[in-house]
């Protein structure tokens, strides 16, 4: 075992052989690793030669300088796939900012006056017009403008909220938890399944700053159930000259009934026109750009929150502001087949269905594959319209060698990676998330694994 581990190369020598190859730094890492790997292996008694080390180390070397984000084809059928990194943008967009990145921008320059000018201003008129509002602010995500507009409006004072509306959002990230860091006081009323009017008005004092309602936009409860319209907050909230606030949670712009999407999912729009003073949404989720938190509302409410300190700490940076702004100009030119979030919610199930027969053509010469298209349901995803199941086409696959979850393991460790749904021990590729260009993609990258 020791003469064994002597054989072991030094990196010194290791870095001589790869240096021109590969960067140093990446040499020596990867040497290291491989080099400790074996070591433990030949004290562990799993290893009896050094066979393999520099083609190991080479290995080590590639994997090391590929960047840790990859771009992955999705074909879960989760459209905001939260893990897979929500909405993709559209190639306007991506466009846009990788112009807007490739040199300097007048983020906060007013070029008309020749002096500082906001950057929220970009996208302010957007928002107002879209949504209604009489204005409107930005800021990193949705988490971040509960917070604000919490600690702006209600720091040290009371909120009241139904109980039934104290959510869970993704990452274990808790309603109640922003708001205490926020600096208010939660004032729960109601109970899990009930809320009325009464619940928030006996609940009302001299210390109440804001009447707020959550979106219930991950789960759904049906059967005993009631909570307060937002008409009926509104009405609450003029009688006593408090303000109202809403999470809507999702973002979405558009009313998706007019889509053939039977849901009754808030928009911006009609949550502005039932007067509530303040509403906010994600960017990434049902509206279909960048990550963001929006908030659009009253206009002296809207003022406050650009005032507060805290907002620069949650400020987006160029780059989501130059895709939020795209994304937003395709919503006011009603381009909406180029989001491709709009875009895959509403495919209809013959174009589907025809995606799905071009991939079944494309794999049908892979030796050992089981091919079958199947008709099954996919989901919006990212905590949005949780009841709604959307009629999709599958690619099922069965491997006459490999299980259903080793392939997934490989087309997972793919470049690029392809994540796809397991059912009834068969591989699922959904057509509602895989885009046209990937299907030649999904092709090579099984021809490749299952030839090794």
């Amino acid at each position: 075992m020791k003469s064994l581990l002597r054989q072991i190369p030094q990196i010194s020598k290791v870095v001589e052989i790869f240096k021109k190859k590969y960067p140093e730094i990446y040499v020596v890492k990867a040497a290291r690793e491989v080099a400790e790997k074996y070591r433990k292996e030949i004290i562990e008694g799993k290893r009896k030669d050094l066979n393999g080390f520099l083609e190991d180390v080479e290995r080590k070397i590639k994997s090391l300088m590929k960047p840790n984000i990859k771009r992955v084809i999705n074909a879960t059928g989760v459209v905001i796939n939260t893990n897979l990194g929500r909405a993709p943008l559209s190639k306007d967009v991506i466009n846009f900012i990788s112009e807007i990145a490739n040199g300097y921008s007048n983020l906060e320059y007013n070029l008309e006056e020749g002096k500082r000018g906001s950057r929220i201003a970009h996208i302010e008129k957007y928002l107002n017009e879209l949504t209604g509002a009489e204005s409107s602010f930005v800021v990193n995500n949705n988490a971040g403008a509960v917070f604000l507009v919490l600690n702006t409006l209600a720091e040290g004072k009371e909120v009241i909220i139904s109980r039934g509306e104290l959510v869970e959002i993704g990452g274990s990230f808790r309603i109640p938890d922003i708001m205490k860091k926020s600096g208010a006081i939660l004032r729960e009323v109601g109970t899990t399944n009930k809320t009325k009017v009464s619940d928030y008005e006996g609940a009302i004092n001299q210390n109440t700053a804001l009447l707020m309602k959550v979106h219930k936009s991950n789960f759904y409860m049906e059967g005993f159930v009631e909570e307060v319209k937002l008409e009926d907050l509104v009405k609450l909230g003029h009688k006593y000259g408090i303000p109202t606030y809403y999470d809507a949670g999702s973002g979405l712009l558009i009313n998706l009934k007019e889509f053939g999407i039977s849901v009754d999912e808030p928009n911006f729009r009609d949550c502005i026109s039932l007067g509530i003073d303040l509403v906010s949404g994600s960017g990434d989720k049902l509206l279909g750009g960048p990550q963001a938190g929006i908030i659009v509302g009253k206009k002296n409410l809207i003022e406050k929150i650009k005032k507060n300190p805290i907002a620069r700490a949650l400020r987006i940076d160029k780059l989501t502001l130059s895709g939020l702004e795209m994304t937003l100009k395709l919503y006011f030119e009603k381009r909406y087949e180029d989001i491709p979030v709009i875009r895959m919610l509403t495919q209809d199930e013959k174009a589907l269905r025809q995606k799905a027969k071009r991939l079944e053509k494309l794999l049908k010469d892979i030796p050992g594959l089981k091919i079958s298209v199947i008709k099954d349901k996919a989901k919006p995803g990212g905590g949005s319209l949780p009841e709604l199941e959307l009629p999709t086409y599958c690619v099922a696959i069965r491997h006459d060698r490999l299980s259903s979850q080793e392939l997934s393991r490989r087309l997972r460790l793919a470049e690029p990676p392809i994540v796809c749904r397991i059912r009834e021990d068969q591989l699922l590729f959904d057509m509602r998330t895989v885009f046209h260009e990937d299907l030649k993609t999904i092709k090579k990258t099984l021809q490749e694994l299952l030839s090794i």
